[in-house]
């Protein structure tokens, strides 16, 4: 996918650990410490953002992941699974921070979307942290709808508090 020539999609691999490390270095510290503070954050890319966690969301838990690249520089990247038949959840979604609002998210988003419905999904689902007041803006003005709130124990003393969030495609 190629946007002007500017914004293009490449499927992810193991090889691109890294960068989706890096990437995530850049975005999660800007975004999440205000909300769930420096040891929390800490504790969640540990948790999560390891090449051992990656390699596994790749592997065993079936994520497919997306990187965006503007003027052929990383902005970002994305992923997604299924649920059950018709029903996949969008896992990660991270545009770097000097980059949003340019249309990255959105684009990143469409071809997620465009991707599913080939495989006859009729529903994303996703979690967004409840304070995350900027995401979820986003969310909302591409179409997605509350479900639900959930409370999600991740070890450690550390809860994940989110809003499900739902897109009928």
């Amino acid at each position: 996918c190629i946007l002007n020539n500017m914004l293009s999609i490449t499927s992810a691999t193991a090889g691109d650990i890294e960068l989706i490390r890096e990437l995530n270095n850049m975005v999660w510290p800007h975004t999440y410490t205000s909300i769930l503070g420096p040891e929390q954050v800490a504790y969640m890319m540990n948790l999560f953002y390891t090449p051992e966690s990656l390699m596994r969301q790749m592997g065993e838990l079936g994520h497919r992941f997306i990187i965006c690249m503007k003027d052929e520089q990383p902005a970002g990247f994305a992923s997604f699974s299924v649920i059950e038949p018709g029903i996949y959840k969008l896992q990660k979604l991270y545009v770097l921070p000097g980059m949003q609002g340019n249309g990255i998210g959105k684009y990143l988003l469409a071809h997620i979307t465009t991707e599913i419905r080939k495989e006859h999904a009729h529903t994303l689902l996703l979690n967004v942290n409840i304070y995350n007041t900027n995401a979820k803006t986003f969310y909302q003005k591409v179409g997605f709808k509350h479900l639900k709130n959930e409370d999600i124990d991740i070890g450690g003393g550390y809860f994940m508090n989110d809003h499900v969030l739902r897109l009928e495609l």
